[in-house]
């Protein structure tokens, strides 16, 4: 009866809660127990969609690290920094490691002209990732058929690491470790040209490539991201000059070695890094001016998905607007045509309005801003400075869109007048294209019609002009006068 009155007396208090056995089970109602239900197939789909993409994933790292182990087998000795020591992976496929005397020894065999070491710094052994090692980057050079040629043209490019360690045998000569190698071609004598030929040139250039014949480390501030190395040679040809050039980059995480970016310029400089934008990060600059024509390229680094090198140069374009709004897109398009302090204006103006108003100004906003105030502050210097020639001053006011200023100078003397009319007959298209470009934005500004038709007049003759004038919108015959007798400034006056 005892044991009969207990089991009675704990039916009555319920289940203790301690025995989860069942009361889990129990504890859901009809109506969770059917949403349960009804919602397996789909998580259940979920997760198959999952594990099958892990599952490639897999497959596809798996087949990337055998080709490595197969094309490339040193490759992947990076990855063993990230394992312990008793699960290392082998390196195999490597040559012998070997003294400096004999590599030079070896290179000379091929043809070849082995350069001087370019010490890259300290690194983890590509042998287990562990041991601290240095890295070094020899230039290979191409045997010059004539002695009296100007300086070889580097080739290639090899990656090699001091051996340290238990592989170093005390009191021997220091042994070097082949790391990597990247053949080198230099760029096309086209594209090295193309500034040039944007400025309406004679030198159009060839595919024939040109020799890069120095390296060098850039050094000061620079990204944070690897070493960072630049190839550079000169064309020059009678009263032209342009550098141009290759960007390495070299990723001692990886051991890998490559080209990033080829580059060309007019001024003779070499790219510099220096922070343009204001994000933190210094940017690739390189000058590409000619004359009082200022171009300059910017590059950012930027992420991108590939392991060996998970960056590359983005360059900052003003082709696509960042921001679909008109204003943006019509500041733009003064910067694109050369009239960088007017499009800077614009584009300062609707930031104060716009930006801070939504808070949505973007880095690339920014970036696209920084880059045309870049070029505005060579313009305004430019036309705010003396120069010796009145058209040497009109053309440094026209290029910063200072129409009026121009104006004035233009009909100070019937002398200044006719220099005008030589700077304007000699134009290529960076007048015509900033005043189409102004008009196009605001088609009534007096001051650019009247510029256009001294443009059109000093190359095609004064009834173009007029023709063209009369087609303007918004232009009174009183305009189409008082325009008229400006175009004839641009004639001797008859004796």
């Amino acid at each position: 009866m005892g044991h009969r009155d207990a089991a009675v007396n704990r039916s009555k208090r319920g289940r203790d809660p301690s025995d989860n056995r069942s009361s889990q089970p129990n504890s859901l109602s009809p109506q969770r127990s059917r949403a349960s239900r009804q919602r397996s197939p789909k998580e259940g789909i979920a997760w198959a969609i999952a594990v099958l993409l892990i599952a490639i994933g897999g497959i596809a790292g798996s087949g990337w690290v055998a080709i490595q182990l197969i094309v490339n087998p040193q490759a992947l000795g990076w990855m063993n920094r990230f394992l312990p020591d008793w699960v290392p992976i082998p390196v195999t496929g490597l040559q012998p490691p070997q003294t400096l005397e004999a590599i030079q020894a070896k290179i000379r065999q091929t043809g070849k002209i082995p350069g001087e070491l370019l010490p890259l710094g300290k690194n983890k052994s590509l042998m287990d990732g562990k041991v601290v090692a240095s890295d070094f980057l020899m230039p290979l050079l191409a045997q010059p058929s004539d002695p009296s040629d100007r300086p070889p043209a580097i080739v290639e490019l090899r990656v090699y690491q001091g051996v340290s360690g238990e592989r170093q045998k005390a009191n021997q000569p220091a042994l070097f470790q082949l790391v990597k190698q990247v053949a080198i071609v230099g760029p096309q004598e086209s594209f090295v040209l193309a500034p040039l030929v944007n400025a309406q040139s004679t030198s159009q250039g060839t595919a024939r490539a040109l020799p890069l014949t120095s390296l060098k480390r850039f050094e000061g501030k620079v990204p944070s991201q690897g070493i960072w190395l630049n190839l550079s040679g000169l064309w020059s040809r009678r009263n032209e000059t342009v550098t141009y050039g290759q960007i390495v980059h070299y990723n001692p995480k990886r051991f890998y070695l490559s080209v990033l970016l080829e580059w060309s310029s007019t001024t003779g400089q070499i790219p510099l890094w220096q922070e343009i934008t204001g994000s933190g990060t210094p940017e690739l600059m390189i000058n590409q001016t000619i004359g009082m024509e200022p171009q300059f390229k910017v590059y950012q680094v930027q992420p991108r998905s590939f392991l060996p090198n998970p960056i590359y140069l983005e360059p900052i374009s003003l082709t696509e607007p960042a921001l679909n709004n008109p204003t943006y897109g019509k500041a733009l398009i003064l910067a694109r045509n050369g009239l960088w302090s007017t499009g800077w204006k614009w584009l300062h103006s609707f930031k104060q309005k716009q930006g801070g108003k939504n808070g949505k100004w973007s880095a690339t906003m920014q970036a696209q801003m920084d880059l045309v105030h870049l070029h505005a502050q060579i313009t305004q210097t430019h036309a705010e400075q003396s120069w010796a020639s009145p058209n040497q001053q009109v053309l440094a006011n026209l290029i910063d869109g200072r129409w009026s200023r121009a104006l004035s100078i233009f009909k100070e003397s019937a002398e200044n007048s006719l220099e005008t009319a030589a700077l304007l007959k000699a134009d290529s298209g960076q007048l015509r294209n900033r005043v189409n470009a102004a008009l196009q934005i605001s088609p009534n500004q007096l001051d650019v019609k009247t510029w256009g038709a001294l443009l059109i007049a000093s190359q095609r003759g004064q009834a173009a002009a007029i023709a063209w004038l009369r087609k303007q919108p918004k232009t009174t015959t009183s305009d189409i006068s008082q325009i008229s007798q400006l175009l004839k400034r641009l004639q001797p006056a008859e004796e």
